[in-house]
């Protein structure tokens, strides 16, 4: 009883230092313009860092934007909304003209509570606006809010912010106005230049780190002529030498986004876990520097390099995708020639359908990754899809009833397929093409390819000049009735022929449409299982 005392009393001091905006003059009414009172309120905090709380009632703000600086908290108690009523961002912490570097500006700010009516679609205020915009801050907490029908840009954009965290929010409804179907409900940006962060300077190309957002939802609001939102969390600009770093999305939902969910552009350090994605256009996409934005690809001071640069370390880990659209594959990670993504664990996720021929993982210009053990079902396309890309370890992974190929290598090297199975994939189960080489399937059972079409397909097809391949241990079943594959296992030869093929302890028994086995003219293939030197 002591110790509860204790805490009472000091919750009844603090509450006493709090600002309380009906003292400063706002009615509530959702008639009146209240940012006047609300701005007073946030002022008097500004002079010694305080508490400014906001009844329940509806607020019109009218003059716009509210700011708050460094050291205050602001609590919306439930049945609070905050009614946008001036083409502007609604909240911004800091003064324009101000001239805080780095993370120096205003900071320790927690902003909590509410529902922010952003009425995107209303006349007036159809125009590209933010939500709330912080930049050059370090801890901030947003919790507890919904923000809906923003227009334009983003219900929250952290810029050149570190130490940040968004915690059990809800992100409903978003309007195009048009030429902004890619924005994000928050976005992670750097202080790159006032077209990228128009509230203050300086633009020292500041960027994100250590940002957790947590619990949080994005979806439609119901509102007559929005949407859902084009891209949960993400990025979209980027500056070479830069990067956002160490991001973690965890537990949060992702319903109806018509484009990305995720969308980690030029981000390295990078968790995503226990989220969940449904009906979304794509998953989580990782993404390098964009080769062809010549924006993007100029250093701090300008300078143009003509190149992206590599990017690392992701876990994307227990999610599930399912229903997905057309938009891109559920998972896919994407690299340029000059900017690699490196360094990628993606297991333990559950997706479940795509459409458009996505498949279901897809890496390009990627190294150092590891698939699996993940379970991917009725995806449009392939299951696991790999191109230019090399030391890729596919590992326990359940495929299903996909659309194309169970696992396909397109030009990569030094990887290794081991484990899990491949069931009824409409062409090969497993693909290897485009001059590959040092590729090693071990260890997996295939059963019913070429569900699509009868012959059209393989249990294993080795092509396109790829060589240096090893396989043993794999087990290839026929489904017994309908479409089924011509071989078991086939390599192509002619005049790119496969070449230094290892292959021993098979087992390609069944009734297949030619033959179990089929190895082209100049195809080189051993399959003594001695040492071959």
């Amino acid at each position: 009883m002591q110790v509860t005392a204790g805490r009472l009393q000091y919750m009844l001091e603090r509450l006493s230092e709090a600002l309380t905006v009906t003292a400063y003059g706002a009615t509530g009414s959702g008639v009146t313009d209240d940012a006047p009172a609300i701005q007073a309120a946030l002022n008097a905090a500004r002079l010694r860092g305080g508490w400014v709380i906001i009844p329940p009632g509806r607020y019109l703000l009218s003059s716009l934007p509210l700011r708050i600086y460094g050291s205050t908290r602001l609590t919306l108690l439930p049945g609070a909304r905050f009614i946008r009523g001036a083409a502007e961002t609604v909240l911004i912490n800091g003064d324009a003209g101000q001239n805080f570097n780095g993370y120096d500006g205003h900071g320790s700010i927690t902003i909590e509570g509410g529902v922010w009516d952003c009425r995107g679609t209303a006349p007036g205020l159809t125009g590209s606006a933010m939500c709330i915009s912080i930049g050059h801050a370090r801890d901030i907490t947003i919790r507890d809010v919904e923000i809906r029908d923003v227009s334009g840009y983003h219900a929250i954009e952290l810029n050149s912010t570190k130490r940040a965290s968004i915690e059990n929010c809800r992100f409903l409804g978003y309007y195009d106005p048009g030429q902004r179907d890619f924005s994000e409900a928050i976005q992670l940006d750097l202080a790159k230049s006032s077209g990228v962060f128009g509230g203050f300077g300086p633009y020292d190309h500041t960027p994100c780190e250590d940002i957790a957002i947590t619990r949080c939802y994005f979806g439609a609001s119901g509102t007559s002529g929005t949407t859902a939102w084009p891209r949960g969390i993400g990025s979209h600009s980027a500056t070479i030498t830069k990067y956002h770093r160490r991001i973690r999305v965890k537990s949060c939902s992702f319903e109806g986004i018509t484009q990305y969910g995720v969308s980690a552009y030029n981000w390295e350090d990078v968790t995503v876990t226990g989220s969940h994605f449904f009906e979304c256009g794509s998953g989580v996409r990782l993404r390098s520097v964009i080769l062809t934005d010549t924006e993007d690809t100029k250093r701090p001071d300008g300078t143009q390099t003509g190149a992206s640069q590599d990017m690392r370390n992701f876990a994307i880990t227990g999610n599930t995708f399912r229903r997905g659209g057309g938009y891109d594959d559920p998972i896919v990670a994407l690299g340029e020639a000059s900017g690699l993504v490196l360094n990628i664990a993606i297991t333990g996720n559950t997706i479940d359908g795509s459409t458009n021929n996505q498949n279901g993982i897809r890496l390009q210009r990627v190294s150092r990754a590891t698939v699996g053990p993940n379970t991917i079902v009725n995806t449009a396309g392939t299951g696991i899809s790999l191109g230019n890309s090399g030391n890729l370890v596919i590992t326990g992974n359940e495929i299903w009833g996909v659309g194309g190929n169970g696992i396909a290598f397109t030009t990569c090297d030094h990887s290794t397929v081991t484990g899990g199975q491949i069931r009824e994939p409409g062409a090969s189960g497993i693909l290897v093409t485009g001059n590959s080489d040092n590729i090693h399937l071990r260890n997996v059972y295939i059963k019913s390819p070429s569900r699509t079409k009868h012959g059209d397909a393989w249990g294993i097809r080795l092509q396109g000049g790829s060589s240096s391949i090893s396989m043993s241990g794999i087990k290839v079943r026929p489904h017994g009735s309908g479409n089924e594959a011509s071989h078991a296992y086939s390599a192509e030869g002619g005049t790119t022929p496969v070449t230094l093929v290892q292959r021993y302890g098979n087992d390609w028994r069944g009734s297949w449409t030619v033959a179990p086995v089929a190895e082209g003219t100049g195809v080189t293939s051993n399959t003594s299982a001695a040492d071959v030197t």
